[in-house]
């Protein structure tokens, strides 16, 4: 595991552009992010389609095809699974040769799905608690475990450490500085979500702590 510090750019870089928008990922591969996260849904016609919120008729939204051949070797992503089966996903992912380059983040329900029809598949579940983290550790063998501020705990921030996990704290709105991206650094995380990736990085890379 790398021991300098990812950066996660949360709907893309979109402090000067949408977010969730094809330019808002090119901008945080410009800037040098390690991660996009992306929100996925599937319309009723079974596009897979990039938006945080429910889907609405008519909408010009990025597809997931899309996504993928952006980012393909220029960034990993962060797949935040909103509306999509495990299967479909699968089938997108392997047919752009980017498995390893993908973390999928999701209710434990998909991510279990998502091992089973593909073992060793690069999952991220949420913290959540002691036991939840055990089992999920076992069963899922996660690359990476998410956290929030909810569930950033010491206890929970070990059993990542001894599995070998990446630790990808969320850090926006108030706690999207430099004194909290400076806690959550001390407290163990390798990786860092951000609404501010055009702060973060030069700060990391300042402290020669980036990844």
């Amino acid at each position: 595991m790398n021991s300098g510090i990812k950066v996660i750019a949360h709907r893309g870089a979109h402090e000067q552009q949408p977010q969730n928008s094809l330019a808002a990922y090119s901008a945080a591969i410009a800037l040098g992010c390690d991660f996009i996260e992306i929100d996925l849904r599937t319309a009723p016609d079974g596009k897979m389609l990039i938006k945080h919120d429910p889907l609405k008729p008519g909408e010009e939204l990025p597809t997931f095809d899309e996504v993928l051949d952006l980012s393909k070797g220029k960034i990993r992503i962060y797949l935040d699974v909103k509306q999509a089966m495990p299967a479909s996903i699968i089938a997108k992912v392997e047919a752009h040769g980017m498995r390893e380059s993908i973390y999928t983040y999701g209710s434990q329900a998909l991510l279990r799905e998502l091992v089973q029809l593909r073992p060793g598949w690069p999952c991220m579940p949420e913290a959540v608690g002691v036991d939840v983290l055990r089992d999920n550790l076992k069963q899922l063998k996660p690359v990476a475990v998410a956290f929030s501020d909810w569930d950033f705990k010491p206890e929970l921030v070990a059993l990542c450490q001894e599995a070998g996990c990446d630790l990808f704290l969320d850090r926006q709105g108030k706690t999207d500085f430099p004194e909290f991206w400076q806690q959550a650094i001390d407290k163990g995380v390798t990786g860092i979500q951000t609404d501010r990736p055009s702060s973060l990085v030069p700060w990391l890379r300042e402290a020669k702590r980036h990844a």
